[in-house]
């Protein structure tokens, strides 16, 4: 069966849906086998497995700040087989960060990701970028 746009933005749609409710065994269902993906903050070769790479970091997301939550604000089909995803990640912050937040204040960074799909509208890529000012200040206050 050959995907189209409708199918991979209802597949980024039921990823994010997901990811809202920190359901990563939903998140996994939906990437391929080999799945890769980059989180660009963390360098340009940053490429690392979705499975055993990045879904540790959705596994350790919810312990850090246990009220995130994920907002699409726009998904944008291309052409081809990728789809480009305006997100908010937002939560409260678990301790004081001066200059930043206060305890338990919500801060919400806005996201860009860039999914790419399988014929089958599984995930094969995704890259994601962010406002990193936020987590830079909160780790630069040792928190």
């Amino acid at each position: 069966m050959k995907g189209n746009a409708k199918d991979y933005v209802s597949t980024a749609q039921q990823f994010f849906t997901a990811y809202d409710t920190h359901d990563v065994d939903g998140m996994l269902g939906l990437c391929a086998d080999g799945a890769l993906g980059r989180y660009a903050p963390y360098g340009r070769e940053s490429v690392v497995p979705i499975r055993g790479g990045i879904d540790v970091i959705w596994r350790a997301f919810p312990n850090a700040v246990p009220n995130f939550r994920v907002k699409v604000i726009e998904l944008i089909p291309t052409d081809g087989n990728t789809v480009v995803i305006q997100a908010e990640m937002s939560g409260p912050i678990p301790a004081e960060v001066p200059g930043v937040a206060k305890k338990g204040q919500d801060v919400h960074i806005p996201h860009c990701y860039i999914l790419r799909f399988a014929s089958n509208s599984k995930i094969t890529r995704l890259d994601a970028y962010w406002d990193n000012t936020v987590l830079n200040n909160i780790k630069a206050s040792g928190v």
